[in-house]
């Protein structure tokens, strides 16, 4: 008696095979059906084997759409439909069209015979009277082979399933479309956001941006991406708890099988960490504003680009009046207070985007900005200069007022004038030097 080979394991993975016998003599089924028995894999413990029967073409074509075959034998010889007529029809369907075929039949014709059958599906041929022996190995081989591949691919199923809950659980990504409403968001991505996948589906994806992201990045995504091209770049967004979070991302079109731009596709990481300590190193410990290493760093950048745009640059230095009495008098501490103050108030006023503002020295400050014109510019550093004044910081030993003041000096250039930042600086610096000569407690701007 024939034994399927590795039954036990096929039985632990609960693999089965779906086997289909189409013949319009109903004892050839019988016959068959009890021919099978011999393979021991169908039991009460394990049905390794489930046969379904057809007597007509029209009927195993009937089976074949409701169940999931995995095996045919097939008889050539019936009414109606003939066995070739079934298998035409069966490659016709991607539902169907992979199913092998066995056929039976009485008679072996001619080469021609064969060949019509193998292209009709046939994987082989079996002669009536069957074989006992010849066909019981035959067919083991076969369903083994099937079987084998069953197991194949439910465990590539699994392996993709599991590759998806993966890359759902751990890569923060996210789909949109045209218009920037989201349609499919990971699991990671929620995470990192504070919203459910249903709070984000259908929303639009503004719905994350920061308070204050910069919007002129914003604009170069959305130019970049709709013109087909990828975009990579850093965005800043807010959870739903309204914390600022930081993400390195790709977004790149997506398109259907016509090739029609549908929507954009993202991937993200998340870089907050890595962002505060960038903003660490070019942070001033004391006051918390940009320091001197990230002044030296940004400041011919932005010169150089306000250059480009042919802008009128505004470069303006600063220095708290009489700090070193202030020091002396009142001691360290309550100085390091004076210049945090400053700074708080410096920050709330220079807040566009565009406008910088740098501790690069003990009480000096630099402020880089644009204006529309130098009246404007000046107006704006005379504000500033008074709000200094009214946070009415006691100053004993100032010569000016009996609160801490600052003086600044101011230069204003056309971008296409400007020759580098280190001749603003120079020229700014001098005006400073002039404000405190005039008195202290002044703005000095560049008269050319």
């Amino acid at each position: 008696m024939i034994k399927l080979r590795e039954n036990s394991f096929f039985r632990e993975n609960n693999m089965k095979i779906n086997m289909l016998i189409v013949d319009d003599i109903e004892a050839n089924l019988y016959s068959l059906e009890v021919l099978f028995e011999e393979l021991e894999i169908k039991n009460e413990e394990y049905e390794g084997l489930n046969i379904f029967k057809a007597l007509s073409g029209e009927e195993a074509l009937r089976v074949v759409l409701k169940e999931s075959i995995d095996l045919i034998l097939l008889d050539i010889r019936m009414p109606n439909m003939d066995g070739f007529e079934v298998a035409e029809i069966l490659k016709t369907s991607k539902k169907t069209a992979h199913i092998p075929i066995i056929f039976l039949t009485a008679e072996f014709k001619s080469e021609e015979f064969i060949t019509k059958g193998f292209k009709a599906g046939a994987i082989d041929y079996f002669i009536k009277p069957i074989e006992r022996y010849q066909f019981l190995n035959k067919i083991q081989l076969y369903i083994n082979l099937f079987l084998a591949q069953k197991l194949q691919k439910k465990e590539f199923d699994y392996t993709l399933s599991e590759y998806i809950r993966v890359m759902d659980e751990h890569i923060m990504s996210s789909d949109m479309d045209l218009n920037g409403t989201i349609i499919r968001v990971s699991q990671a991505f929620c995470d990192m956001s504070g919203y459910t996948k249903e709070e984000l589906i259908g929303k639009n994806y503004e719905k994350l941006k920061s308070l204050d992201a910069d919007e002129d990045v914003y604009k170069e995504l959305w130019e970049t991406i709709e013109n087909d091209k990828e975009w990579k770049g850093e965005l800043k967004n807010i959870t739903k708890s309204g914390e600022d979070y930081w993400v390195e991302v790709i977004i790149s079109p997506i398109y259907n099988k016509k090739h029609n731009k549908i929507g954009y596709s993202s991937i993200k990481h998340n870089i907050t960490n890595r962002k505060r300590l960038e903003r660490i190193s070019i942070t001033d410990g004391l006051t918390n504003i940009f320091n001197r290493r990230y002044f030296d760093q940004m400041a011919p950048k932005i010169v150089n680009n306000i250059k480009r745009e042919d802008t009128l640059i505004c470069f303006a230095i600063l220095d708290i009046d009489y700090f070193k009495k202030y020091n002396d008098y009142y001691g360290h501490q309550k100085g390091d207070e004076v210049l945090k103050q400053v700074a708080n108030k410096l920050s709330s006023l220079i807040s566009r985007a565009g406008d910088y503002c740098f501790r690069i020295g003990g009480e000096e400050f630099c402020i880089i900005y644009n204006a529309n014109d130098k009246q404007r510019a000046y107006e704006f550093m005379v504000e500033i200069k008074n709000s200094i004044e009214k946070l009415h910081i006691e100053h004993i030993k100032s010569d000016v007022s009996k609160y801490v003041t600052i003086s600044i000096g101011i230069t204003c250039e056309d971008g296409k004038s400007v020759e580098n930042y280190d001749k603003l600086f120079k020229k700014a610096d001098k005006l400073l030097y002039k404000a405190k000569e005039n008195g202290r407690n002044q703005v000095v701007l560049n008269e050319d």
